[in-house]
Parts: structure tokens; C-alpha cells; sequence
């Protein structure tokens, strides 16, 4: 058996759920996804020597900068025939989608959008919730600029990694839009198995399948009890003792549905929503017109829908 190659890619948006994207795929018998998420190899000729944002050292030393190391990533594949990765900024940096075409050519491109102000107010919630982001939301918007300048990593930029309607079309330009599936994060949202399902006959493999689409992965929000979310999220004594005996699988089941329930909600200010809706608007709308989809409720400074 020759070496495993990638044939198709959900390339982003951060925050757009991508998580759940990757983990209800790679529950197909015909789709291979490794464990491993978040490899960003076909970026790194456009990342900085280094990450300098607090907690941007795990981005440092978990993206793979290596080939042979990169493909190591498909060495569990055994005759799938969608073999993928998932990496949520190849979308934002510029130079990846023809990188990914010269290796790939014939690689099919998913991916993934949410309203930007749902999306940027979810980054934030990750970092408060991973106890790096220590500023208000609006004082960290304030600081974007300079923390792109200082190398923070793009999950700190709640703006810019928002801005899709370029980063989308450098891909449809690169590979062809019959190459090109975007998927809004609010139809995933609310139908699931039938946007896995659309997912996979895009990507060739059948459609009979059902995934469990029962707990949502990676989710954002801010824990009700910062120790007991300690305690789940982050390695302790006993969950070593009881690993041994927990299949992954399971453990990953059991985990990600008790950060689940000891994360809670924040709100953005009504104020604040209404800026930012008015700053996404021009880009919402020239993305509306490149993918021929309906964005009309990003423009409008509504609630927002979902918690990834």
C-alpha cells in the first residue's frame, strides 16, 4: 500500500464549528480524519517565527512544520476513500489555498462561516475561557491592531478573521467552486446530520450515514466554576489513574459533555453588537454575492445563534 495523500480539507473559519465538522466526519467508515487537528503545514511559509500571545505557545509547538512529519498524520488511514485534515486558519493566511493546490490539485475545500460578530465574540469566549483573554470584549477590539503587529496568533483577532469574502475567494479562485463547499454555520447548527450528509456526497462517499451528532466539540463560554472547569478540561492525578481503563473515544464523549455543562453564557453588549454589525456589513455583503448564498440576518445586530 502506497503512502496515504489528503484529497480534501476544512480549511475554516475558527469559530464556525469546525470542531464538530471534523469529529462527526471522521465517524464515517469511509472517511479518515486523524486525531490531530489544527496541523496548519500549508501555512507556515506565512506565520512569524514565533507566536507571542498569551497561550500561543501550544499553536508553537503543535503545528506541524515538517513533510514527513505531516504525512505521518495519514498513517491510520486503511483504504478510506476521503482522507482530510482540518485546520481553521488555512482560510485566513493568503498564501495557503495555491500551496495546497500545487500539492493537491484535485483536493475538494470545505468551509465553514458564521456571522463574523457571533464568530469574533466566540473567540473571545474561548480565551476568557482558557484564562488568556483578560481584557472586555470591546477593550480587546481596541488592542486588535496592535496584537496582530505584536504576532499574537489569528484567534486573537476577532476582527480580521472575520473579514471572509477575500479569504473565501482566494480559494474559489484557486481551486474551482465544483472544488469548493461552504457551509454556514447556522444550517449546521440547526441540521446536522443533514449538513454531514451534504458533506459527504461532496466528498464521494455515501450518504447512508448517520453520525452522533450528540455532543458539540471545542465550545466557547465562560466556566460557571473555574476549578471544576480546571479540573475537566486540564490533566490532573486521577484522570491518569482512570485512563488506562476509558477508551479515547469515550473519554473524549464524557469530557467534552462535562465542559459542557460547566460552561455559561455571556452577552455582548447591545451597543457593541451594533458596531460590529456595521463593520462586517460591507464584507457580508460582497461575500453574499460571491457565494450566491442569502446573508441577510448577519446583517441585522439580531441575538446570536448557537454557542461554538
Amino acid at each position: 500500500m502506497g503512502v496515504a495523500r489528503p484529497n480534501f480539507f476544512i480549511v475554516g473559519a475558527a469559530k464556525c464549528g469546525t470542531s464538530s465538522l471534523d469529529r462527526y466526519l471522521s465517524q464515517h467508515p469511509d472517511i479518515y480524519i486523524p486525531p490531530k487537528k489544527e496541523a496548519h503545514f500549508f501555512s507556515i511559509p506565512d506565520f512569524p517565527e514565533r507566536f507571542t500571545g498569551p497561550g500561543d505557545e501550544g499553536m508553537n509547538l503543535y503545528t506541524i512544520r515538517d513533510e514527513d512529519a505531516y504525512m505521518r498524520l495519514f498513517d491510520g488511514v486503511r483504504g478510506e476513500r476521503a482522507v482530510g485534515e482540518a485546520s481553521v486558519f488555512y482560510l485566513f493566511y493568503p498564501g495557503t489555498a495555491q500551496r495546497m493546490y500545487d500539492a493537491y490539485p484535485d483536493a475538494k475545500i470545505l468551509i465553514m462561516l458564521r456571522n463574523p460578530v457571533d464568530r469574533a465574540f466566540s473567540a473571545y469566549m474561548h480565551l476568557v475561557r482558557d484564562e488568556r483573554e483578560t481584557l472586555s470584549f470591546r477593550e480587546s477590539l481596541a488592542k486588535e491592531e496592535e496584537r496582530i503587529r505584536q504576532h499574537y496568533e489569528p484567534l486573537w483577532y476577532y476582527r480580521a478573521v472575520g473579514l471572509y469574502a477575500a479569504q473565501v475567494k482566494r480559494y474559489l479562485d484557486v481551486f474551482g467552486r465544483e472544488q469548493v463547499k461552504v457551509i454556514l454555520f447556522e444550517e449546521f447548527a440547526r441540521d446536522p446530520v443533514q449538513v454531514v450528509r451534504d458533506c459527504c456526497a461532496f466528498l464521494g462517499v455515501s450518504t447512508d450515514f448517520v453520525p452522533d451528532t450528540s455532543i458539540r466539540h471545542n465550545e466557547s463560554g465562560v466556566p460557571k466554576s473555574r476549578s471544576l472547569y480546571n479540573f475537566i478540561a486540564k490533566p490532573n492525578a486521577l484522570k491518569e489513574i482512570v485512563k488506562p481503563f476509558i477508551p479515547a473515544a469515550v473519554r473524549e464523549r464524557l469530557g467534552n459533555r462535562a465542559k459542557s455543562m460547566v460552561l455559561g453564557r455571556m452577552e455582548m453588549e447591545p451597543d457593541l453588537r451594533e458596531e460590529l454589525t456595521a463593520f462586517f456589513a460591507p464584507d457580508v455583503a460582497r461575500l453574499e454575492a460571491l457565494i450566491h448564498r442569502d446573508l441577510s440576518a448577519w446583517r441585522r445586530p439580531a441575538r446570536a445563534a448557537g454557542s461554538q
